[in-house]
């Protein structure tokens, strides 16, 4: 099957998990196909090193194949972050989301994303944007972090 968009996200406490399903929900709304590892491929505990290659493979091709990934920021979920540089190094469009994001955003992120969403209304409008045109984008204007020392 082939998909429109890789959802990377956390699904580990209630908040990321709660995301997720808007995430899902969103995309539903609009149609737009999507794969969700935690909906396709989790590794088990004692998964062996074959399982956990395949699913690291899987979820590699997932990405590449898809036109955009939505990555939730919630938390700093690590597997997430991972996805995100990969999906950035291999030329694929992320829309971040940031459900509820008032303060700084990680520049790296804001640098590396198509969009930032802060709601589900902006994620709609960013989605929408992406998949009528694959150039899509709209810079993050809020404040992001940096530190000086």
């Amino acid at each position: 099957m082939s998909y429109d968009c890789y959802i990377a996200s956390g699904w580990f406490n209630e908040n990321q998990a709660r995301d997720l399903e808007n995430i899902k929900s969103t995309l539903d709304e609009l149609g737009v196909k999507y794969f969700s590892p935690k909906d396709e491929i989790v590794a088990k505990p004692d998964a062996s090193k074959e399982e956990q290659e395949m699913i690291f493979k899987g979820n590699v091709d997932a990405i590449t194949s898809g036109k955009f990934v939505v990555c939730n920021t919630r938390d700093k979920d690590l597997g997430t972050i991972f996805e995100a540089g990969f999906s950035y190094a291999s030329g694929v469009p992320i829309v971040y989301y940031a459900e509820g994001l008032t303060g700084n955003f990680n520049l790296m992120l804001s640098r590396s994303g198509r969009a930032v969403a802060t709601n589900v209304n902006e994620l709609k409008e960013h989605v929408k944007g992406i998949m009528d045109n694959p150039k899509y984008e709209k810079e993050y204007v809020g404040f992001v972090e940096w530190f000086y020392r």
